[in-house]
């Protein structure tokens, strides 16, 4: 028995000095934490190295490479360098230079074949150059009833105000025709016209029946006052009348107002004893002998009583 008992001290002797020499070797083969490794544990995160330091440090890393992006820009950004111009010298003058190309271009082709325009004029007139962005504007095609010399008046107006001359007058002719003009002027022979002189009074020959024509001051004589007709009414009618007569003058008018008074005769004699000059006279006088009928008017209205007023 003293024997085994002795035999088992041994052996856990033995066992004990393996494992501390076991645990001795681990510990000095094993790594050693580096000190800038992180760990986990409380006491690491007070000791390690705080980066974001409350968003100071990244704010200022993006400032400061903002900063630099700008200085990058700036140096790329070569606008400064580009010298002031005014560009519309240069837009303008390109503008004329495409222009006169255009209009050689035209004249190249009308000497191969021919100047286009309608068969009816003659070569020379159809050599027309027109002026940029040409246009007539609110005019009024020619449809029969006005009066065909002032209507033509107004055209050559118009086309001379747009910078035309007389081969855009008649060469844009044409286009302020309605079908009866159309149907005329297409149904001529070819070379008909060679300037605008001779196509304006073509023109006018042929349609100078068709329109209405104005009144003449026969017919301003036919203009009569009327039994009891307010004297006012009758200056109304003989005043549009007279506007729808051209050329007639201030004594042809006066006479044939004091011949249409047959129910005013205080105003008649008035007039016989004190002719008007002007027609601005005549209207003047007129108005005040029409204020005087009204005035009359209104008195004999208001002695006659509300029951006898005519009905």
């Amino acid at each position: 028995m003293g024997q085994t008992a002795t035999l088992l001290k041994r052996v856990q002797a033995i066992s004990y000095a393996d494992v501390s020499s076991d645990h001795t070797c681990r510990s000095q083969t094993s790594p050693q934490p580096s000190e800038h490794h992180h760990s986990r544990s409380p006491n690491n995160r007070r000791r390690g190295p705080r980066h974001d330091n409350g968003g100071r440090d990244a704010g200022g890393y993006r400032e400061q490479n903002r900063g630099r992006g700008q200085e990058v820009n700036q140096d790329r950004d070569l606008r400064h360098n580009i010298p002031p111009k005014d560009a519309r010298d240069r837009i303008h003058k390109r503008a004329t230079e495409r222009a006169v190309h255009e209009n050689l271009r035209r004249i190249e082709y009308d000497a191969t074949h021919g100047p286009p325009g309608l068969r009816q004029f003659s070569s020379h007139l159809r050599q027309v150059v027109w002026p940029q962005n040409f246009k007539l504007e609110k005019l009024k095609k020619y449809d029969g009833k006005e009066n065909l010399e002032n209507w033509i008046t107004l055209y050559e107006i118009a086309v001379r105000s747009a910078a035309g001359d007389e081969h855009v007058m008649a060469n844009y002719f044409p286009v302020v025709l309605d079908q009866a003009g159309h149907q005329w002027l297409l149904g001529l022979p070819e070379d008909s016209f060679d300037s605008w002189e001779e196509l304006r009074q073509a023109f006018m020959d042929n349609f100078i029946a068709t329109y209405e024509q104005p009144e003449n001051k026969y017919d301003l004589e036919r203009i009569r006052d009327r039994k009891n007709e307010p004297l006012r009414d009758y200056i109304r009618r003989f005043s549009d009348m007279r506007l729808k007569i051209p050329k007639i003058s201030h004594d042809e008018a006066i006479s044939a107002f004091i011949k249409g008074l047959r129910f005013h005769e205080a105003l008649r004699n008035k007039l016989l004893h004190k002719r008007p000059m002007t027609m601005a006279e005549l209207l003047a006088m007129d108005k005040n002998y029409a204020d005087a009928d009204d005035a009359e008017k209104l008195i004999r209205d208001d002695a006659r009583g509300p029951d006898q007023l005519p009905r």
